[in-house]
Order: structure tokens, then sequence, then C-alpha cells
């Protein structure tokens, strides 16, 4: 129990510790190659905050018999966590302004989380078809990404002198950073929690959806604090959709490719509503460009709470 916990605790703090060496080494690409931010939030930072989610995922897939319950409660609990929790204590103390999410990332956003929702409603289980569809999504966001228009200005043009190569192997660095800090908290939280009796699917939505977003949440609030916080909300939005294509569809093609079976979790529903309800929210404040203040973040936190005193 106390080794678990220390364990716990230090993958939690190596997170940290390489969310925030990220967002600096991401924002010195940016510059030097004049991305845009939120471009740079979609993508690499993204990428790199949903290392942890992937590591469950992968790890969750290889087990003899793969802990579905935990790989579908991670994915879930991380991208309403991401959107309620992480927006919402962020707001606490900045102005998040998701008017900058073009309309397209909505687009992508929205028909992604509900093609991976809707598919809870009509089977028991993710068959090769919904594969199919995963992965046409996947490429359709690629080619999206490939040709995103810049929204740089020419006062954010200004490369930064010396650029070192070594930035790369800096930020490859922070990624392996968070890939262990990932699989000592997952492996640890998980005999931890099922010591204290705690199922895998509500481990999944709680313990380790809050852990695993605490990158994003780095990110978020030291983008702001460095005035870059469109990084943080691309980040967010990205996060969420690499979730599903990047972190879930592997682990679902790993399982079928055993020739196993990927059953959908019976207590599952509850928490696809909470996602649905969650995304459209953040749709809806980004499309109207509202800022979340002070009001709204409680709001926010408070629903969060509320829900996760509701499943444990």
């Amino acid at each position: 129990m106390i080794t678990n916990s220390i364990l716990v605790i230090f993958g939690l703090l190596l997170l940290l510790y390489c969310a925030d060496r990220m967002i600096i080494f991401a924002d010195t690409i940016a510059k030097e190659f004049s991305l845009s931010p939120i471009l740079i939030g979609l993508t690499i930072v993204a990428f790199g905050t949903s290392a942890p989610e992937l590591v469950i995922t992968v790890v969750a897939s290889l087990k003899d018999i793969p802990a579905t319950d935990a790989i579908i409660g991670n994915v879930i609990g991380s991208n309403v966590a991401n959107l309620i929790l992480i927006l919402g204590v962020s707001a606490l103390f900045f102005n998040i302004d998701l008017g900058q999410i073009k309309n397209a990332t909505n687009a992508f956003l929205f028909f992604i989380t509900f093609y991976f929702a809707f598919i809870f409603f009509i089977g028991t289980s993710f068959g090769f078809i919904f594969s199919v569809g995963f992965f046409i999504f996947l490429i359709g966001f690629i080619y999206y990404l490939k040709n995103y228009q810049s929204e740089i200005t020419d006062e954010d043009e200004n490369n930064e002198e010396g650029f070192q190569r070594s930035i790369y192997i800096k930020l490859m660095l922070t990624f392996i950073g968070i890939f262990i800090g990932g699989k000592l908290f997952l492996n640890n939280s998980l005999d931890l929690f099922k010591y204290l009796g705690l199922q895998e699917t509500v481990i999944g939505v709680s313990v380790l959806a809050i852990g695993t977003s605490l990158p994003e949440l780095a990110t978020v609030i030291l983008a702001y604090i460095k005035k870059k916080g469109a990084i943080g909300i691309g980040n967010v939005i990205g996060s969420n959709i690499m979730n599903i294509l990047f972190v879930f569809f592997p682990g679902l093609l790993i399982i079928q490719s055993r020739g196993l079976t990927f059953n959908i979790p019976e207590n599952s529903i509850l928490h696809i509503y909470a996602l649905m309800l969650s995304t459209i929210t953040i749709i809806i404040l980004s499309l109207f460009k509202i800022k979340i203040g002070k009001v709204v973040a409680l709001i926010f936190t408070g629903s969060y709470a509320t829900y996760i005193w509701y499943i444990v």
C-alpha cells in the first residue's frame, strides 16, 4: 500500500514536470516554423499529453484477458475530465476563450465523439465494421491537419534566433517521461484502488482519468501564464480527438488482431451520456464565442464533482 502510494505520487509528479517542459519546447518549434498555436496544441502537445492514456490502453490491451473496462473508462473519463474539469479549473484563474477553435475542428470533435458514443447504443461489442469507421475518421483528421491554415499574424512570426535542433531530442524526452509517469501511475493506481474494492470502470472514469488528464491541466494553465492560451485550448480539444483515434482505436486493433472480442461494459451508458453532454456544451460555447469565466467554471467543477461522487 505505502509503496503503491509513493509510486502513484512520483508518477504524477513526473507527468507534471514533463508537461511543463513540453509546452516550452512545443512553443519554440511553433515559432521556428511559424505554425499556428492552435495547430501545435491539436498535434504535438495533444499527442504528448495523450501519451499516458495510450500507455494505459496498450498495457490493458496486451493483458491475457484484456482490461476492456479500464480502456473504455479511461478514454471516456479522460475526455469528460478534459472538457469539464480541466477547462473548469483553468477558468477559475483565467478566462478561457473557446472562440479560437475553428468550426471545422468543432465538427471533427462532434462527429468523432458521437460516432464513438453511437456504438454503445446499437451493440454489445466493437466489431470490425466499426474499426473501418474509425480508420476513415483517422485519415480525414490527418488530411485536415495537413491542410490546416495558419492563423499566425506578422508579429507572431519572429523566429527565435539560435534555434537548436536538439529541441526535438528534448521534446522526445518529455514524451518518454510522460510515458513512464503514466505507466507508473497506471499500474500502482490499479493495484491500490482494486485493493480498496473499486470496479475497473469506476477506476477508469475517475482515478485514472483525472490522473492522466493532469498533463492537460498543467498545459492549459502554463500556456495561459506564458501568454500562449491557444496552445492550451488546442491541446484540450486535440487530446479528446486523439484519445479516440490515436488511443482507443489502436487498443481496439490490438485486441481484434489477437482474435478477441472488445466487449462494451454494461455500466458504461451513464458515462457516455456525460461525454455527449460535455462535448455538446463545449462546442456550443465555442460556436457562440462565449468565454468560460468564473461562474461557468464553478458550474463545470461542481458538475464534475457531482458526477464523480455519484459513480463512486
